[in-house]
């Protein structure tokens, strides 16, 4: 390889780990952040179930649904690449899943938010119902969650949709992470049962000031919210935490690919060096010998 050749490679190199470095910056403020956003949901997801606990203690609970009907699943991917296994992940926890939610031979159909995994279900000749746009950022989440909620209620209205799940990575250990399924409808036996064994934690147990039904529409409709954003939350903190280890390894790699093509530049340059010097000794040796004659 040439000098000049080397040293394009070499700058290409230089550009390009400087990219990678931007990226890998990006990704660590970006998992702070989702993860931040995860925590405080979680604060006002005790809240909640503060408020479902009165509930069922005032209002004795609910006429509960059976799990039964057509399955829908929300699986959430990713619009990006460069994270890894991140969406294969997800979709490989479909294969695995997906003969459970056939329950008693009922169909199954899917929700996705993500291009990557769209593509991965279109491809697997799944059944893909409707594409939601992947939220870019945390200000964005809501305004996805508020739309699937829209969908979701019209769906149960229209179509009696009983049966809905989430699927998303999840934040596992350090960078990495793990596919959650979770059941959001129906609210059933075992979901009432958390409520139904618990007391209340003070002497004085709340009143409910409104309607026993529209108090319970009022959570069911926060239910849907922090379940909805925080497995957004959740998986794009996944992501991130995919694309900063994807980042660092190839941070590593084009350091060591930049170290090789500097050694080999310096030993061309030194090859080149040592052949002027030669050319030069040579013509000097040549001159001295006419000049002896």
């Amino acid at each position: 390889m040439t000098i000049q050749a080397l040293e394009r490679k070499i700058k290409t190199a230089t550009e390009l780990l400087s990219v990678v470095k931007t990226m890998k910056a990006m990704a660590s403020v970006n998992i702070r952040t989702y993860e931040r956003a995860v925590e405080s949901l979680a604060e006002y997801g005790r809240t909640i179930n503060l408020a479902w606990l009165v509930f069922f203690l005032r209002a004795g609970g609910f006429p509960l649904v059976e799990a039964k009907g057509p399955a829908v699943v929300l699986a959430i991917g990713s619009d990006q690449g460069m994270c890894g296994q991140f969406n294969e992940v997800i979709l490989q926890e479909i294969e695995r899943r997906e003969p459970d939610l056939r329950k008693d031979g009922e169909d199954v159909s899917y929700w996705v938010s993500g291009e990557r995994v769209l593509g991965g279900l279109v491809d697997s000749g799944r059944d893909v119902r409707m594409h939601f746009q992947l939220p870019g950022s945390l200000s964005a989440v809501d305004t996805e969650v508020m739309a699937i909620i829209e969908h979701m209620d019209r769906q149960r209205r229209e179509q009696g949709m009983q049966r809905f799940y989430l699927l998303n990575n999840r934040p596992a250990n350090g960078s990495a992470y793990e596919p959650r399924l979770r059941k959001l409808l129906p609210l059933d036996k075992e979901w009432a049962a958390r409520f139904e064994q618990r007391t209340w934690p003070e002497r004085s147990l709340p009143q409910i000031n409104m309607a026993p039904q529209d108090f319970f529409a009022h959570l069911f409709s926060q239910y849907l919210f922090i379940s909805l954003y925080r497995a957004f939350g959740q998986s794009l903190a996944s992501e991130n935490a995919a694309r900063l280890s994807s980042m660092q390894s190839a941070e590593k790699n084009i350091d060591e690919m930049k170290d090789r093509l500097t050694m080999e530049y310096r030993q061309a340059r030194q090859t080149q060096i040592t052949g002027e010097l030669m050319d030069v000794v040579s013509g000097f040796e040549a001159l001295r010998g006419r000049d002896e004659e």
